[in-house]
């Protein structure tokens, strides 16, 4: 009586996991779809703290060659920032919310391409703000 009950449930499980089993593709992007939100998500708080430093820098510039270099450092933040904002338009351009669960693999496909060319973006993306961020930081500890 027992064995043919855990049999049973042995079944079920086996029966529920593999309907909603993804396919690898679908496992692959999501797992890449993750990897970029999660280098999003580390450097969005961030976008503050630039727009501090932008602010920070500004009083200090000036025409002397230490004003430029508060100069050139602010523009460095500014233009992390940038590139910040227009990454994420061109991502959400690139994949749009759908509500559909199920798209074609050769679509799939696609899409698994320009999640790996996003997750290269998106580290120089982080390497950029960081970077940015780390040398202002250091020129304004300096004055």
């Amino acid at each position: 009586m027992k064995a043919s009950f855990f049999y049973s449930i042995a079944i079920i499980i086996v029966l529920f996991t593999s309907c909603n089993q993804l396919s690898k593709e679908e496992q692959e992007f999501d797992i890449l779809m993750q990897q970029v939100i999660d280098v999003h998500d580390e450097v969005m708080p961030k976008m503050g703290e630039m727009s501090t430093l932008i602010r920070e820098l500004e009083a200090k510039i000036d025409t002397t060659a230490n004003g430029q270099r508060y100069a050139k450092t602010q523009q460095d933040v500014k233009d992390a920032y940038d590139y910040m904002m227009t990454w994420m338009g061109d991502f959400s351009n690139t994949f749009p919310h759908e509500t559909d669960d199920k798209i074609s693999k050769e679509k799939l496909s696609s899409q698994i391409k320009l999640l790996k060319e996003e997750d290269i973006k998106v580290k120089k993306l982080r390497d950029q703000i960081n970077s940015s961020i780390k040398n202002a930081k250091e020129l304004l500890e300096k004055s």
